[in-house]
């Protein structure tokens, strides 16, 4: 079935500004001197492929940078599983250190050192007890067990996610991670939003070491008017049912778990 057409304000607004493009066109030719190196190849206007050039660091490239920069704390080579994080997020770690990424179909990567295993998270890690030092996942772990990716629908996912990430870290392991911090509900298809104490019963048998929330990640831009775009007030009484921030977490093995 063919594309509708364009509506009549979209096709004059292309108009305009292919009239603005074909004037900037002849003025780039008429600035062009005598000896410019490509003033004989061919040259044309190919329509408005213009683009804004702000680019908004989202709170998937703030978490990437956080994460990254707990991890270099550790001061060594660190075996990391992830799942769910960027790509570039994961093949950016993959350059000083050894990750495994658990995904649901192959990404195409044939440039970095990102080991891929494939796997439905609802079926458990096929990994060894104490495999790895870092777990990484970037709003993920909310929609797992929701379908949403293809993948399995199972209400239990979350729990039995965290207790197989517990399974495959080392005693000193770690998680970093980042969630939707709201009022407790469920908007399905697009994740659980807890509060803080819910997502600490979440991580039972972990403790939050840190954390830091994203104000302007609110997806109905209830904090957007915050100078301070990052904090650590985790409160939840402004964010109406059904929105969230982002809160980054970094979370430890509870004491009596470690030495266990």
């Amino acid at each position: 079935m063919r594309d509708a057409a364009p509506s009549i304000p979209i096709r004059a607004y292309k108009k305009i500004k292919g009239l603005v493009w074909a004037a900037n066109f002849r003025q780039y030719q008429s600035l062009m001197r005598a000896d410019h190196p490509f003033r004989a190849f061919p040259m044309r206007v190919v329509g408005d492929a213009s683009a804004d050039p702000s680019e908004t660091l989202d709170h998937y490239d703030s978490f990437a940078y956080w994460a990254a920069r707990k991890i270099v704390e550790r001061g060594r080579r660190l075996e990391i599983l992830d799942v769910g994080s960027t790509k570039m997020m994961n093949v950016q770690l993959s350059a000083q250190h050894d990750v495994t990424s658990v995904v649901l179909a192959d990404c195409g990567d044939q440039i970095s050192a990102v080991r891929y295993v494939k796997q439905d998270v609802s079926d458990g890690l096929p990994f060894a007890d104490a495999s790895f030092d870092v777990f990484t996942s970037t709003v993920a772990l909310p929609l797992v067990g929701l379908g949403r990716y293809g993948d399995r629908v199972n209400p239990d996912c979350l729990f039995e996610l965290v207790r197989e990430v517990s399974r495959v870290l080392r005693p000193d392991g770690e998680i970093l991670c980042s969630m939707c911090l709201g009022r407790n509900v469920l908007n399905f298809n697009n994740g659980w939003f807890l509060d803080l104490p819910t997502l600490g019963s979440v991580f039972r048998e972990w403790q939050i070491a840190d954390h830091l929330i994203d104000n302007w990640s609110s997806p109905k831009g209830t904090f957007d008017s915050e100078k301070v775009r990052f904090t650590t007030d985790a409160s939840v009484e402004r964010s109406p049912l059904g929105d969230y921030r982002v809160i980054f977490l970094h979370l430890r093995k509870q004491q009596s778990q470690s030495r266990s």
